[in-house]
């Protein structure tokens, strides 16, 4: 019996360790792959493998050649169970003002294995709050504004509901 007891504390130890020890910078390079395929490209950007993750500060977002944001920090932190993704100072160019925000200050990105069919948002910047879910069974993505302040730029791809808040719906 006791034997036992440290083969399996053994590999769970052994799990951890790989987990703790790998290159995490991998996983980026995966999600940069995969959004190269969408004409996306982030570059300039510093890379640095943490414990539990990876931050990447100081990035230029590209999309289809021209430049659309400059973001001071990502982080992306992987544990087993809860996952979170966390944007902060996310600048847009000035050429694209009239149909984005001009500045977010954070966006928070939650997936959670209690709940594997949706993905949280949560989001602070220039227009306000906004609140978000992405349905991955169903291919929707849902973001509110409770608080809303400067949508005029985007207004034209929000829905008023009943309550009065703006929504943000679409399919992918």
């Amino acid at each position: 019996m006791q034997m036992v007891k440290r083969i399996i504390g053994g590999f769970f130890l052994l799990v951890i360790l790989l987990w703790l020890l790998s290159p995490k910078q991998e996983l980026y390079y995966l999600l940069e792959k995969e959004l190269k395929k969408s004409d996306i490209i982030i570059s300039n950007e510093t890379i640095k493998d943490t414990w539990y993750g990876v931050k990447i500060s100081d990035a230029d977002i590209y999309i289809k050649g021209a430049k659309m944001a400059q973001l001071s920090q990502l982080e992306l932190n992987i544990f087993f169970l809860y996952n979170r993704l966390t944007i902060k100072n996310i600048i847009t160019n000035k050429a694209f003002h009239n149909d984005a925000p001009k500045s977010i200050e954070e966006i928070d990105i939650i997936y959670s294995i209690l709940d594997p069919l949706h993905i949280k948002l949560d989001s602070i910047g220039s227009f306000g709050e906004a609140n978000g879910e992405v349905n991955i069974k169903d291919r929707t993505i849902t973001i509110g504004f409770p608080i809303a302040k400067e949508i005029k730029p985007f207004r034209k791809f929000l829905k008023k509901d009943s309550t009065g808040e703006w929504k943000y719906e679409t399919n992918y």
